[in-house]
């Protein structure tokens, strides 16, 4: 079952990131900010949250670093702003509500940025060339963390 994530889930969502993104995740007051700024979903599972995803509209193309305050508003460009699952199936379930919440806005295309090193992004490389994203742009000095930078990503986009 997908819902909105709601703050009784930020224990849950941190241990999935953490198991995702290889012991980081969101600091719990941004998670908190994300959360109350309305697209932040999980997938349940035999009540247990398997998945979860957060997006944001932009008005433009571009790369924002992993720890952000929230984007709020509308624009033509639904942008992947975290995701963490515990299979990669999951990503297709969880991409098909942001996709159906990107055609209600009228947005253009999807942007997902990821890079090609850890297990996770090898999971978000599979899926989005099976998905028909293509790649829009390498990234460099990207901040995954505050105040570290890698050059390994590259912005995806997929047109709606």
């Amino acid at each position: 079952m997908i819902r909105k994530a709601g703050t009784s889930d930020i224990a849950d969502i941190i241990e999935l990131e953490k198991n995702y993104y290889d012991g980081y995740s969101i600091s719990e007051d941004l998670l908190l900010k994300w959360i109350e700024n309305g697209n932040f979903f999980v997938f349940e599972e035999n009540s247990k949250i398997v998945g979860s995803i957060y997006f944001e509209f932009l008005a433009e193309i571009k790369d924002l670093p992993w720890h952000h305050e929230p984007i709020t508003g509308l624009g033509k460009y639904v942008y992947i702003s975290e995701i963490a699952v515990e299979s990669d199936k999951i990503i297709d379930i969880l991409f098909v509500e942001v996709l159906k919440m990107a055609k209600e806005n009228n947005c253009e295309s999807i942007v997902w940025l990821t890079g090609v090193k850890s297990n996770h992004d090898k999971i978000e490389q599979k899926f989005l060339k099976s998905n028909g994203f293509e790649k829009y742009k390498d990234v460099k000095n990207w901040e995954c963390s505050p105040n570290y930078f890698i050059d390994d990503h590259s912005l995806w986009i997929k047109k709606i």
